[in-house]
């Protein structure tokens, strides 16, 4: 009877063991699901915005080392553009297909997290909470729709971080190979990785993996020497847009997306490198980053008493993550200062800091009562967030007013780019037999032929080549605008239009007098 009565407990704690197990899986499973649902919804097969367009215009080069050649004159380094080079040779150009290696990093990330939370020391609950926060995050969920090299970076900063912890903890040769593999690789993603290299420099000399260090900084040297020596040479391309300056705007921006995802705080924040996604109403746009504000206050006030009752090896993946966001934080908002001879601030360069940001809040939570309302709040605001960006978002409205030009224009009729350097947007969605030319204000019509086989086929005003004045017999179509009527010279009989970003359409250019 003792015997039968101890077979029976056995039987039924395997039954209550498997049970849990399955429903584990279930969870980790429903999860994915979740997040490949958000991923591939609306936006995947949605138009390109101008800067994919970028993307799309770098890697349809060919052969690969020309496209090589020529990536390598874009801020962004070269290792997205070839990884999408062959994305569109073996699987075609269509949005949807070249956002096919955004959607698999922006997935991959989900189980990287929960890999990053057991590293931690956290139990399967807590790694499951920060998987959901992964998978509905709104920001992630933007990037893994976009052709740019943003999400492989967020991937690669994940991995670099739970490689991080493995070299803390075991500091074998083998990890520590791995570590620096995927920092070198990290650094030719996009060279906002190096901000994440160096809080993690920190975290190795903090705990004294001098090792890992030596590793870590001659695979670093492989991507810095090359780097420097076209700074030297003066090869080395930096951004001149109007948003690279970091402000206060910068810093409410930054904290307002950690928190709520892509809602875009306009009047309080300026222009920012950043997801511009909104409601209509400015007031329900402050309300949800308010919310997001205290909500992730409390979730960090509740951490911050219950300190004492994590593990040494918790509190050392606290103090990780805590350096991982706030060192490159710091140092991206410098690099747009005053500081900066040329501003380089980049919000959505940081995009690597959103996961870890979900693990801290979950960590946070994770001995607290309220932690599935807390939790459930934060799924909530980023729903919030992911609304407008389904039902109210386009990455390119102008592309229908393109499109028509399709149908519109015959072979005699020009369409311009005016700036120039939209010219490659007209090559992406403008397919009709029109001729096809460009103008910049302070230098004249701009050579696209040579333009486009240069090994720079976007330049600044001041650098663009210049050739003779284009003729139309028919209409003269100009995108995105007219900014000084001495461009309509060449066309004293064409009827001139102009984009209308208001309609979304065509209308007719009349000369005030």
């Amino acid at each position: 009877m003792h015997d039968a009565s101890l077979a029976n407990t056995f039987s039924e704690k395997m039954n209550i063991k498997n049970w849990v197990r399955f429903r584990d899986v279930l969870l980790a499973a429903s999860l994915l699901c979740i997040g490949l649902s958000l991923r591939l919804a609306v936006h995947l097969n949605g138009p390109l915005s101008f800067d994919e367009v970028c993307s799309w215009a770098f890697a349809r080069r060919a052969p690969f080392i020309h496209m090589w050649r020529v990536a390598v004159s874009d801020p962004t380094p070269p290792l997205y553009y070839a990884l999408l080079h062959f994305t569109m040779r073996f699987l075609g150009d269509t949005p949807a297909l070249m956002r096919i290696p955004s959607l698999v990093f922006g997935m991959l990330i989900l189980p990287l997290v929960y890999w990053c939370m057991r590293q931690g020391s956290f139990g399967k609950e807590d790694s499951l909470y920060a998987v959901l926060l992964v998978s509905v995050s709104s920001m992630l969920v933007y990037y893994s729709q976009e052709v740019r090299a943003y999400i492989m970076l967020a991937f690669l900063g994940a991995l670099s971080f739970g490689l991080l912890l493995r070299c803390l903890q075991r500091p074998t040769l083998a990890n520590n190979l791995f570590y620096a593999v995927t920092v070198c690789i990290m650094s030719y993603t996009h060279y906002y990785g190096f901000l994440l290299l160096a809080a993690q420099f920190i975290c190795v000399i903090l705990y004294r993996r001098w090792q890992t260090l030596l590793v870590s900084l001659l695979a670093s040297a492989l991507v810095v020497i090359p780097l420097f020596i076209r700074i030297i040479e003066g090869k080395f391309t930096y951004s001149d847009a109007i948003d690279r300056v970091s402000n206060w705007g910068a810093v409410i921006a930054l904290i307002n997306m950690l928190n709520v995802g892509t809602v875009y705080l306009w009047a309080i924040t300026g222009l920012q490198p950043s997801p511009r996604v909104a409601y209509p109403n400015f007031s329900m746009n402050l309300a949800i980053s308010i919310a997001g504000l205290v909500v992730f206050s409390i979730i960090f006030l509740i951490g911050f008493t219950k300190l004492k009752e994590y593990t040494p090896v918790q509190r050392q993946f606290m103090v990780i993550l805590g350096i991982c966001i706030v060192v490159p934080a710091i140092l991206a908002l410098l690099a747009g200062s005053p500081l900066s001879p040329k501003p380089q601030w980049l919000l959505r360069g940081l995009i690597y800091i959103w996961p870890l940001y979900y693990m801290v809040a979950v960590v946070a939570c994770s001995k607290s009562r309220l932690k599935v309302y807390l939790i459930a709040i934060v799924v909530m605001l980023n729903g919030s967030s992911l609304y407008p960006y389904y039902t109210m978002f386009s990455r390119c409205k102008e592309a229908t007013a393109l499109e028509q030009l399709n149908s519109r224009t015959t072979k005699n009729d020009l369409v311009v780019a005016n700036p120039q350097y939209f010219y490659e947007v007209i090559n992406y969605y403008y397919h009709g037999s029109a001729q096809r030319a460009g103008y910049e204000r302070t230098k004249g019509w701009v050579d696209l032929k040579k333009m486009q086989e240069s090994d720079k086929p976007f330049r600044d005003a001041q650098s663009v080549p210049l050739t003779v004045p284009p003729h139309a017999k028919g209409d003269v179509y100009f995108f995105w605008w007219i900014d000084d009527t001495a461009c309509l010279k060449p066309f004293p009989q064409s009827r001139i239009f102009v984009y209308d970003g208001e309609r979304n359409s065509w209308k007719r250019f009349e000369i005030q007098k």
